[in-house]
C-alpha cells in the first residue's frame, strides 16, 4: 500500500471548505474520515443563503439563515 503525506493535523481545501482527517470508530470499526473544520464562500439549504458552523450542540444550531432583507 503506498504511503500518504496526510498527518493527523493536515487540511485540505475543497470547493468552500477546509477538511481534516480525523480517526473515529464505526461500528466497531476504526477507520478515517474527513471532517469540515471551516468554510469559505456561500453555503446554501434548499436555495437559501446560510451560515454554517463547525460544531454545535445539537442539528439546530449547526446552520443559520442569513437575513437578506437588509
Amino acid at each position: 500500500m503506498e504511503e500518504t503525506f496526510l498527518t493527523k493535523g493536515s487540511k485540505i481545501f475543497a470547493t468552500g471548505v477546509f477538511l481534516e482527517p480525523v480517526e473515529c470508530t464505526i461500528n466497531g470499526k476504526k477507520q478515517w474520515r474527513w471532517l469540515a473544520v471551516s468554510f469559505e464562500e456561500d453555503s446554501y439549504f434548499e436555495g437559501n443563503l446560510i451560515n454554517p458552523v463547525e460544531y454545535s450542540e445539537n442539528i439546530h444550531k449547526l446552520a443559520t439563515y442569513f437575513d437578506v432583507t437588509t
